[in-house]
């Protein structure tokens, strides 16, 4: 059999498909169809079975990798995707290869730059020890709540607005997950249901209620669906907070006020007015989220929050 060796800067890659948050038929799948198309040489090897396929590639990682001894027990594996994921015969072939992927991690020359679900292979001698470093370090992993929002603002900002509560979603293993827009959520939360085990907190905006009603006959006993009573999510922003963002943002431009917010129009159409008003250009939530997420972590405080509904919000969570 002939193959390319693979280059330790191709790694990451490969480590960071091979942990994200995905059955493991689906992650794996994916990863070995890559090494199979980029590094094996020998083309007479066609319509290969999973066996060879799993054989092909333990080869190439295996000459690929330095040979560093540690400690890993693949069997871990398994408990996380049964903590996960409904079983999967397929996710067990696969995760059956006891692809080493602390070797992978070790052999990673620059760290820093993984991703968060690669991180908990620093020390994955047992399962209780990831929750500890998780809960320590905040790592996410292992997984145990999901939060599913509609689209980019709630998923810039939850976290940020969290920790202002003492709330480390990292810590406690919540991932938040963004449907990509309000018709997407009952869509994305459909198919979740086919192979995700962990509970589901649903957060809609206050018109999605058909959503809701399309949501609510698969809702599980475990799963929480919550509309913001007051509109959007940027509704639940104070507008002092709002105000003091869009002048931070625009030093030494016109300084908008309170006068120039409505209270009887969103706070979306409010924002919107506001950049046209002042010829800030177009509105765009998404950038518009990364600003208030920085403002909000350098200036704010849980106080600033306290006639929020975000309180509500946090309360219903179940995860203080």
């Amino acid at each position: 059999m002939k193959y390319k060796l693979i280059p330790n800067n191709y790694l990451p890659t490969i480590l960071d498909r091979l942990t994200r948050f995905e059955p493991a038929c689906v992650r794996y799948k994916r990863v070995f169809d890559d090494i199979i198309n980029k590094f094996l040489l020998d083309e007479k090897l066609k319509n290969l079975t999973l066996d060879e396929e799993i054989q092909i590639v333990q080869d190439i990682l295996n000459a690929s990798l330095e040979p560093i001894s540690n400690n890993f027990n693949p069997d871990i594996l398994f408990k996380i995707e049964d903590l996960y994921f409904n079983k999967n015969e397929l996710s067990y072939q696969y995760l059956s290869s006891r692809i080493d992927l602390k070797k992978i991690f070790d052999n990673i020359q620059n760290k820093e730059k993984l991703p968060i679900n690669c991180k908990w292979l620093e020390d994955c001698s047992s399962l209780e020890k990831l929750y500890l470093n998780r809960h320590e370090l905040g790592l996410l992993y292992p997984i145990e709540k999901i939060i599913l929002c509609e689209g980019q603002t709630e998923y810039v900002l939850l976290d940020t607005i969290f920790s202002l509560f003492d709330i480390n979603l990292n810590k406690l293993g919540v991932m938040v997950i963004q449907a990509g827009g309000k018709n997407q959520v009952a869509r994305k939360y459909y198919s979740m249901l086919e192979y995700v085990k962990l509970p589901f907190f649903i957060l809609l905006d206050k018109d999605a209620i058909e959503i809701k009603g399309l949501i609510n006959p698969k809702l599980r006993e475990d799963d929480i669906i919550h509309l913001i009573k007051s509109g959007e999510f940027e509704d639940l922003i104070p507008i002092n907070i709002l105000l003091k963002t869009i002048n931070y943002i625009h030093k030494n431009e016109y300084n908008c006020n309170f006068d120039d917010f409505n209270n009887s129009i969103s706070m979306v159409e409010n924002l919107e007015n506001i950049y046209k008003k002042y010829g800030f250009g177009e509105f765009k939530k998404a950038q518009f989220a990364q600003n208030l997420k920085e403002y909000i972590s350098l200036y704010c405080t849980k106080n600033d929050f306290v006639n929020s509904e975000i309180n509500e919000i946090v309360s219903a969570l179940h995860i203080k």
